[in-house]
């Protein structure tokens, strides 16, 4: 099956319900803090909360996808995020902020997970790599452009626009995902989600080596990614000196290199298929951690060496991301919700676990982010060199 630009247009649009999420609100922290009377640390709880949400919520919106249908799922998660962003915007309590936040990670983890299983039912794995690199445009531009819309709103308004903002693109996305976009899942994902429990389903997806290797792999990616982007201000503005606005323009630039590279990965698709690709980033992940591991913990070439590896760590993301998702999908032909939820849980909890411990690790120079990011690309070079590519030639699980 194909999709519709309408449809391709949708499916962007749940991806992009979580970073607009995080990043948008980043902004209104500060005056949401003065207004509801709490601290700005109390305030930034409310990122974690919604993080937390997304990533254990994941797991609870995979199997429902598979047993009741995507197409109730999304539905579901839109509207609840609509309704929670709704309480957001009109609470005075920072309390029941929280649990709007936490709402609302839960609906958009809905309307992620229902997305990806779509794009599994209608594409094979070579087609789905390449349509879950065109998402990494969505992934990769979120994070420059989301907070400029944040601080743009808030000079017309109070940081509750922000939330009307959100509520209402939930709301055209309900609107155009009931119109625009089918059931697409098939009577066989049905019967089998309803014959055996969620554990079972979650057992047996973890069981497939070849999936876990997918899975492994996708995790440490995902691990350096996160590292980069919790630790990367601390260690270049505290640590060397540069300007938040200098930050902010390293950071974007960084983001083009991950755009850049998922249109790459597109292109490549048309001659070789994803495991091709992912021997070849296994090949390129171990020669940037070993750059890496020397600029950090020898400090020759000084900051600009780092940026410049930084460049091209940042930009090995998505193609394994995007090439990961695909063939651990294509190995779960009747559990695809549960396994898009395993993919979304892992990469979330490798990427806190792996942040947290760069942070124990900071001691003022970027000896922790480069230890802790080369750790997660030789992680994800071995998983990839060890159990993706060394799997048997069998079937495609169910």
């Amino acid at each position: 099956m194909s999709m519709t630009k309408a449809q391709v247009g949708l499916l962007a649009g749940f991806a992009a319900l979580a970073p607009l999420a995080i990043d948008m609100y980043l902004p209104a922290i500060t005056p949401l803090a003065h207004d509801l009377g709490t601290s700005v640390e109390q305030a930034g709880a409310s990122v974690s909360v919604f993080l937390f949400g997304i990533a254990g919520g994941q797991l609870v919106a995979g199997p429902l996808s598979d047993r009741f249908g995507r197409k109730p799922l999304f539905l579901t998660g839109l509207l609840l995020f609509a309704v929670s962003a709704t309480v957001a915007a009109l609470t005075a309590s920072f309390a029941v902020l929280l649990a709007a936040r936490l709402l609302q990670a839960f609906g958009a983890c809905s309307a992620m997970v229902s997305g990806r299983a779509v794009v599994r039912d209608k594409l094979d794995a070579t087609e789905s790599a390449k349509f879950f690199s065109l998402l990494a445009l969505v992934s990769g531009m979120a994070p420059v452009l989301a907070p400029l819309i944040g601080a743009g709103l808030i000079q017309f308004g109070s940081w509750r626009l922000i939330f009307w903002v959100m509520a209402g693109f939930a709301a055209l996305l309900v609107l155009g995902g009931g119109i625009g976009l089918p059931e697409s899942r098939s009577a066989e994902t049905a019967l089998k989600a309803r014959s055996e429990h969620p554990f079972a389903a979650y057992w047996a997806l973890l069981s497939d080596r070849g999936l876990m290797g997918y899975l492994l792999a996708a995790m440490c990616n995902s691990a350096a990614f996160f590292t980069y982007v919790a630790q990367s201000s601390v260690v270049l503005v505290a640590g060397y000196g540069f300007s938040p606005t200098q930050f902010s323009v390293i950071f974007g630039v960084n983001s083009l290199a991950l755009v850049g590279a998922a249109q790459i990965n597109r292109r490549m698709l048309r001659t070789r298929d994803t495991d091709q690709l992912l021997r070849l980033s296994a090949r390129n992940a171990l020669i940037i951690a070993a750059l890496l591991l020397l600029v950090t913990l020898t400090g020759i070439g000084g900051v600009w060496s780092l940026l410049a590896v930084l460049f091209f760590m940042v930009g090995s993301i998505t193609p394994v991301q995007a090439n990961t998702m695909a063939g651990g999908l294509a190995l779960a032909n009747l559990r695809a919700g549960s396994a898009a939820a395993l993919f979304g849980a892992s990469t979330f909890a490798g990427g806190a676990v792996a942040s947290w411990i760069a942070g124990l690790l900071y001691d003022g120079s970027a000896r922790g982010l480069g230890l802790v990011v080369a750790a997660g690309l030789v992680g994800m070079s071995l998983a990839v060199r060890l159990i993706v590519l060394r799997r048997p030639a069998v079937a495609q699980a169910a």
